[in-house]
């Protein structure tokens, strides 16, 4: 199939929501099919801002072609219509306002979709706000795959958003959450969808070369275990995890471990805070933070940065873990918790994020917090009870190879994409 992944930005540095599942879902794509990206030159959603050259260029192995945004972003102004859209009377003009006011607006993203869409089996669209989809979707509705990328806010409650929908040929859910709110609060419920999800591919079970890049890596040869990477988990792998990084970062106890973007309105504040109470009284309370730290650390016990680290090193950060935490409450890939789950390392998630909550349900891989309180418990039960650990993370590492191996989410994709080409 020749596929056309529309976002609204587009790049390896970009962490999370709907771009990051898009790039992710045209990377393992791509090995298969002919995947163009289309966005825009524009890193940055608050400005919109111009950083990237117009024109065709390779992102790790896809084709990725970037359109100039022609109107700047401003945060003050979309506020003010996001205020009065959401608590007076409107109409959908207001909505298609709000829009292009949202952006990101790129008219040669546009033309080049109606000059091209012939050309290609589908056209794939990511995050239903922006003005991407929005102004694309029409083009070729028959052709046309959305993958809303769905938050309970109040613009949910836009009129736009259920014609929209509605006029494509398929939805594709990054989460079952999503489903759920595209019937009870678009009230769309449409004859083609799938929940796709984005894809983990857990480290081989012979996890530790001989020969490492850096020599605070070795590992004496009793620590090297091979062991079938499909087969049931054996006591002595998981006795051995993270090994790498228990030595690099002299860790010597039990600690807890968050991955990601250390800044406030991700739930870090919270959790650091929680945290701080769990550790009172506990001389071996440790907590890694590994990530861009974007806000002042309060002093806190037991607390410690790793850093930025490449894929690799974070899956074996999530291995040496006994537990990780996910407090990010609007994080709706959950791809933390997946990772986390997929190593068989248990999680302990914020309880807002219904995504990551769902995960822990059906997998019986984790519990959630939903106050200080619970955060303590919690933590200090999966701290505390190895037997209980082991359950979750032999639990967690079958529900990602049954459900979320990439190879299983492709198939997905293809399955919803191929409905397409039969109509």
């Amino acid at each position: 199939m020749r596929l056309a992944f529309v976002t609204p930005r587009y790049g390896a540095e970009i962490g999370g929501g709907p771009e990051h599942a898009c790039r992710l879902l045209a990377e393992q794509l791509s090995a298969r099919h002919d995947v163009d990206v289309l966005t825009t030159c524009a890193p940055d959603p608050r400005s919109w801002k111009n950083e990237y050259s117009e024109g065709a260029d390779r992102v790790r192995g896809v084709l990725v072609r970037r359109f100039a945004v022609s109107q700047p972003g401003d945060p003050a102004a979309l506020a003010h219509a996001t205020r009065h859209l959401t608590t007076s009377p409107h109409g959908s003009a207001d909505e298609l306002a709000w829009v292009r006011e949202h952006g990101p607006n790129a008219p040669g993203l546009i033309d080049h979709l109606k000059r091209q869409h012939k050309s290609y089996d589908a056209l794939v669209f990511f995050s239903l706000f922006h003005a991407t989809t929005v102004q694309g979707a029409g083009v070729a509705p028959d052709k046309t795959l959305i993958f809303p990328y769905l938050h309970l806010t109040p613009c949910l409650r836009f009129g736009i958003w259920a014609d929209l929908l509605r006029g494509a040929r398929g939805i594709g859910y990054l989460s079952g959450v999503e489903r759920h709110l595209a019937r009870a609060f678009v009230s769309v419920t449409p004859a083609n969808h799938e929940v796709v999800g984005v894809g983990v591919d857990p480290p081989p079970r012979q996890a530790y070369p001989r020969h490492q890049q850096d020599p605070a890596d070795a590992v004496a040869d009793e620590d090297l275990l091979a062991v079938e990477d499909e087969g049931p988990d054996e006591p002595e792998y998981l006795a051995g995890q993270g090994i790498p990084f228990r030595r690099r970062h002299r860790l010597y106890g039990r600690f807890a471990v968050y991955g990601g973007r250390v800044e406030q309105d991700n739930g870090c504040e919270e959790m650091l805070e929680y945290f701080d109470t769990y550790a009172e009284g506990r001389d071996d309370a440790s907590l890694v933070l590994m990530g861009v730290k974007m806000m002042k650390l309060p002093e806190i016990r037991g607390t410690r940065l790793a850093g930025v680290l490449p894929d690799r090193d974070r899956l074996v950060a999530y291995e040496a873990a006994d537990v990780t935490i996910a407090p990010d409450a609007r994080d709706l890939l959950a791809q933390t918790t997946l990772e986390s789950m997929a190593v068989g390392t248990p999680v302990l998630v914020n309880a807002g994020n219904e995504s990551a909550v769902e995960h822990c349900r059906r997998a019986g891989a984790g519990l959630y917090y939903g106050s200080r309180g619970e955060f303590v418990e919690a933590l200090g039960l999966l701290m505390s009870d190895p037997s209980l650990r082991d359950t979750l993370g032999r639990n967690g590492r079958r529900y990602v190879r049954h459900n979320y191996r990439w190879e299983a989410v492709v198939g997905r994709f293809e399955r919803l994409a191929s409905r397409l080409r039969a109509r």
